[in-house]
């Protein structure tokens, strides 16, 4: 009997907290929406950051979609998918060369001359949960590159804005 009256009294406490919590959530200013984007980026409007948990200070700066967008514009910036080969096969910001970070040492002989380290190069990869550009940019930067920036929201917020994008075959490491 002790331990239905101590459950009844848990319930309770929990469905006043709720209540309160809601009461309060509804007057505040502020408050947190009832129906929202759960796990959508800030960065999705196009026009704030929000940095991978592994960004370090010292990292090359990250972009904005619309920062993004007028460095796309540049013919001589060069963008850089740091995705799989299937990845960048399904789908790509045109013009990309394709260097995946995973596959690094297979692609770069046939990569490297391609990206003159006096241009401006932008990495990429699949969107806000993948960090795959930023280790990119930093091997980049090891490399003696000095001009990178990283396009953190990537294809995936690049194709749900309308951005050109293209598809094709990957080519192979080392070509």
């Amino acid at each position: 009997m002790q331990m239905r009256r101590i459950l009844g009294q848990v319930v309770f406490l929990t469905v006043l907290a709720a209540v309160l919590g809601a009461g309060r959530n509804l007057v505040a200013p502020g408050g947190i929406p009832w129906v929202g984007q759960w796990g959508a980026s800030e960065a999705a409007a196009g026009d704030s950051i929000v940095p991978p948990p592994s960004a370090q200070p010292g990292d090359p700066p990250f972009l904005t979609l619309l920062q993004a967008v007028a460095k796309h514009a540049d013919p001589s910036v060069i963008f850089v998918d740091a995705r799989y080969p299937a990845d960048y096969e399904r789908g790509h910001i045109s013009g990309a060369v394709l260097l995946p970070f995973e596959m690094f040492d297979d692609y770069w002989a046939g990569v490297e001359e391609r990206l003159p380290r006096d241009r401006e190069i932008v990495t990429y990869c699949e969107g806000s949960e993948c960090e795959l550009s930023l280790f990119l940019a930093r091997l980049l930067r090891n490399k003696g590159y000095k001009n990178i920036s990283i396009f953190f929201g990537g294809s995936q917020l690049w194709q749900e804005r309308g951005m050109p994008m293209e598809k094709g075959p990957a080519p192979p490491p080392g070509a």
